[in-house]
């Protein structure tokens, strides 16, 4: 080993506690680096190859009905390599609990020859026999059944009937159940027999033949089909075509992917800096070496290699660490969101391309980083080098902002020490406030993205006056669910409203994608008819009486609807977002069978809502002849625990049945709620993760200033012991500095906390819901930040001020 190398390996072993920390803090940077493009690449091809290996169907067609002809007439051409019939049946599932829960019963005709959207079975029987059921296995949480237990089903025609539920399957093309607070079934024709409805199948699943990530082809090939159904006689009422090769789940893991991206870097550039930081501090003790070095010869570039030789020393003890590390991350990461979005995954393998990469990073970022302080303290002169005395020749004081701080009134001696000599270094004491700021930003911003979201869910459900919604199985006469209602105690108001589903001229490359969307304030999508043919994009039309006391808009632009209103629409900002519906324009809508003109009057804002358009309810029965009919109640109740609302839920139903009125699905606000936060929890535990990866960064950043602080003024700390200091002030003197730094970290990040929390909010809540937040600011957040970094402050200087109150007066004043 040549001199150069030596000296670089004993520098570091001299100094390795710091070392040792700065170190950790590149390894900590670099694996979260690696974790991120490691995650990013395994979720991105598992989430990928278990979507496409069901052979997701390409398109869906919602007919009257489907048989074997119409199956064997579309394979013989028309671009189509598979086809297949099946049905979607909504009802309702009552829990071994008594509880009632929302279901999507799908009706499979053969089980053994699934060739588009094919199921994978978990565990049980297979297939399901009659009077049997499968369950998603994501669903079981919302079920609360388990296999071998009989639940009771009721769908919208048939009575209420007992199935058992005899295995579970995985059906990797649903939302997660969980989420939307949904059972889903799998049965057989012979179980939808039993279950009262007609057994037929209504639905083609159809994948194209070729080019089937082409929506435009998908279209082409779709059309197709539809005139091939209507020439057989089959009306055609629906056409789905959904993203081609783009998983249900695609969105919501963007936004958690976008925001690892922006922590992996995050925490990369921060522990640069403590590099930064180090490199500087480094030159400065050993300036009087580099002076002795350049007398017997040496050059700039020779010094300049033995320390970025450190440099690199520190990149590559990182990098051991960093890969393992990143390795084990990824893996932890990605099994919880498997769990969470339910999908498997086969393979953890990791792309080379990952490890190079992560490894470039480990070498460039070090070497990167000391550039310039190891340039700048490389080309001191001789003269410089060898006067230099281990004191800073600055002074305290020169400036108008020193003699400020210089002249607080109330602090002690100590204190008013400390913090001046917290300012002595100042670009160093910058860039440590930089990386332990970064940690409080992310953790307030986290409190206050969460708290912004609750806000915004607070103020979405206070515009609903009403607490529970009712969906009825076809349309009835009102009064007869007025006559159940004044017999079920509780209910304090009710309204009618008719649910049904418009459709706007088709937009080219517009994709549709009704199954997945949340629900929206109409609590459930109802049951109007869709035109034939290719849809434009679909939306939920509610008609309700206008004004109505039940539902408070927040209007944006115009105005609500009046009770004089005919062809007058009111949309939200989704389906507004769409283009061609603005305010006072008219505009071609199609409810129902036939377009006709609607003139919009005004735009209200609904967060994380779907498209939907309000109509005045009595304009539209003397359009369709529903005069006095309703599909869907609103209801409000005089107790809203959960105990009232399950006692009016269950007289109601007794009540409307009664009438022969029947009932699908109710939902009560607590219900349509738990959806929302099981949406958003997602983001607010990748905030607070991430924050507290940035605040380990910053606080080893902090130990790392502290320890230089100590190192630099070692002579310092001889002289204050020599003029009668005890080892107690001097720890004291160092642990009040660590809390002064702590505590300007803290006021940088609560005062940056308003801003950049209210855009990260918006940003991932944009990205992932095509909305944005009511913003508010979470007090708890400074308050916690606050202790948090007095706390980092104190432990991160522990250490270093034990050591520089433990030298004794001797060491310290020869120390070099």
């Amino acid at each position: 080993m040549t001199a150069p190398w030596k000296k670089a390996v004993a520098d570091f072993w001299h100094e390795r506690t710091r070392t040792v920390l700065v170190v950790l803090a590149m390894a900590l940077g670099i694996s979260a680096f690696t974790t991120v493009l490691a995650t990013r690449a395994i979720l991105t091809r598992e989430l990928d190859r278990g979507y496409l290996a069901t052979n997701p169907a390409s398109a869906t067609l919602r007919l009257d009905a489907v048989d074997d002809d119409l199956v064997r007439a579309v394979l013989s051409g028309h671009g189509v390599s598979e086809a297949e019939a099946r049905r979607v049946v909504s009802g309702r599932l009552r829990t071994p609990s008594g509880e009632w829960r929302g279901l999507r019963l799908f009706v499979v005709k053969d089980y053994a020859s699934i060739r588009v959207s094919r199921l994978t079975r978990e565990k049980g029987a297979w297939p399901p026999g009659k009077g049997e059921m499968l369950i998603e296995r994501d669903a079981f949480q919302v079920a609360r059944a388990k296999i071998g237990d009989r639940v009771t089903i009721r769908t919208a025609r048939g009575p209420e009937t007992e199935l058992r539920v005899t295995g579970s399957v995985h059906d990797v093309g649903q939302a997660q159940a969980r989420m939307e607070n949904l059972v889903y079934g799998y049965i057989t024709l012979d179980s939808l027999a039993e279950l009262g409805e007609e057994p037929f199948l209504d639905q083609l699943q159809i994948s194209v033949a070729k080019d089937r990530f082409d929506e435009a082809h998908v279209r082409a090939v779709a059309a197709d089909v539809v005139k091939l159904a209507a020439g057989a006689g089959h009306a055609v009422k629906r056409v789905d075509v959904p993203t081609p090769g783009k998983h249900p789940h695609s969105d919501i893991m963007g936004v958690l992917l976008l925001a690892m991206a922006a922590f992996g870097l995050g925490v990369l550039a921060l522990s640069g800096i403590l590099v930064i930081n180090l490199m500087t501090a480094l030159m400065g003790a050993q300036i009087r070496q580099i002076g002795v070095m350049k007398t017997v010869g040496g050059t700039r570039a020779q010094i300049a290699r033995i320390y970025f030789s450190q440099a690199l020393f520190l990149g590559l003890g990182a990098l051991v660490l960093a890969v393992p590390a990143g390795i084990a991350g990824s893996r932890m990461f990605c099994r919880s969101q498997s769990l969470l979005l339910n999908f498997d995954i086969e393979s953890f393998a990791i792309p080379f391309w990952v490890f190079l990469l992560a490894a470039a990073v480990g070498i460039l970022l070090p070497l990167s980083a000391a550039a310039w302080p190891v340039w700048k303290g490389s080309g001191v002169s001789i003269r410089e080098a060898l006067s230099d005395f281990g004191v800073s020749s600055r002074n305290f004081g020169e400036t108008r902002f020193d003699r400020m701080i210089s002249g607080a009134g109330g602090l002690t001696r100590p204190l008013l020490l400390a913090i001046r000599n917290s300012f002595r270094r100042r670009a160093r004491l910058l860039l440590t406030v930089l990386t332990l700021g970064a940690g409080g930003l992310f953790f307030m911003s986290a409190l206050n993205v969460r708290a912004s979201m609750i806000h915004t869910l607070d103020r979405l459900f206070a515009a609903r006056h009403f607490d529970l919604s009712v969906t009825l199985g076809a349309l009835a006469p009102f009064e007869k669910v007025q006559r159940a209602v004044s017999k079920t105690v509780g209910i304090r108001q009710v309204e009618g409203w008719i649910v049904t589903e418009g459709t706007l001229p088709e937009v080219k490359g517009r994709a549709q994608r009704a199954a997945s969307e949340p629900s929206t304030s109409s609590g459930g999508h109802g049951a109007g008819g869709h035109g034939p043919g290719l849809a434009g994009d679909r939306f939920a039309v509610l008609a309700l009486p206008a004004p109505t006391p039940l539902l408070q808009f927040d209007v944006l632009e115009g105005r609500a609807l009046r009770a004089d209103d005919t062809n007058a629409v009111l949309i939200n900002t989704a389906l507004a977002a769409k283009g061609g519906t603005a305010v006072g324009k008219e505009v071609s809508l199609q409810l129902g069978h036939r377009p006709m003109p609607w003139r919009v009057v005004g735009v209200v804002r609904e967060p994380f809502s779907p498209p939907v358009a309000y109509v005045r309810r009595g304009y539209l029965e003397e359009l369709g002849g529903f005069s006095g009919m309703t599909n869907s109640l609103r209801l409000a109740l005089d107790r809203t625990d959960p105990t009232s609302i399950a006692r009016v839920k269950a007289s109601l139903e007794q009540n409307l049945d009664r009438e022969g009125v029947r009932s699908v699905g109710s939902l009560s606000n607590a219900d349509g709620r738990f959806g929302f936060d099981q949406h958003m929890v997602m983001i607010y535990v990748a905030l607070i993760v991430m924050s507290a990866a940035i605040g380990a960064v910053g606080a080893l950043g902090l130990m790392t200033t502290m320890s230089l602080n100590v190192l630099e003024r070692r002579r310092e700390m001889g002289v204050l012991r020599a003029i009668g200091a005890t080892p107690a002030a001097v720890w004291m003197l160092v642990v009040g500095e660590g809390c002064a730094v702590g505590l300007i970290s803290w006021a940088a990040s609560t005062f940056l906390a308003w801003p950049v929390s209210r855009g990260i909010g918006n940003l991932l809540v944009a990205f992932a819901f095509k909305s944005r937040l009511d913003f508010s600011f979470a007090p708890l957040g400074p308050a916690v930040w606050l202790a948090v970094s007095l706390l980092l402050g104190a432990v991160a200087s522990f250490l270093p001020a034990w050591q520089g109150s433990r030298a004794s007066v001797r060491e310290s004043l020869e120390y070099e």
